[in-house]
């Protein structure tokens, strides 16, 4: 997949994100919370090392959108999806609405399940640990 290719997917994700929600009562959605706001997904830290990413999260009232794009193991990967979240106490929890992903020039469509991340703040760093197998997440708030 090309760059362009890459970037349009991304923009086209967060364009349906936002024509999906912006209809929707206020009301109903969570109040503001420390995750709000764009955030650039720095590196993904497996128990065989580090793999660092290209691409990033938006969390804004209880929707977020995400284009990540990463090669691990000789393996190019480009993950593009976008959900809700809620913030319960220190787990972030993501129920992705749509997901599409390509690995090895295969695109998936596949049906992905809630993903819940424990995490911790330290500035504008928020670190986030998979519940389901201890990989963790480095992510750096965009100002």
């Amino acid at each position: 997949m090309t760059r362009m290719k890459k970037l349009w997917l991304g923009i086209a994700a967060l364009a349906v994100t936002a024509a999906t929600f912006a209809g929707e009562d206020a009301s109903t959605r969570p109040s503001a919370d420390i995750v709000t706001g764009a955030w650039k997904l720095e590196k993904i830290v497996y128990s065989s090392g580090a793999v660092e990413t290209q691409g990033g999260f938006i969390f804004l009232n209880g929707y977020y959108s995400t284009t990540v794009n990463y090669s691990r193991q000789g393996t190019q990967t480009n993950i593009s999806q976008f959900g809700t979240y809620s913030l319960e106490g220190n787990r972030l929890v993501l129920v992705p609405s749509v997901h599409v992903s390509t690995r090895a020039q295969t695109v998936i469509y596949e049906a992905e399940p809630p993903f819940t991340l424990e995490i911790t703040l330290t500035g504008d760093e928020m670190r986030g640990t998979a519940q389901k197998d201890g990989t963790t997440f480095v992510f750096r708030r965009l100002r």
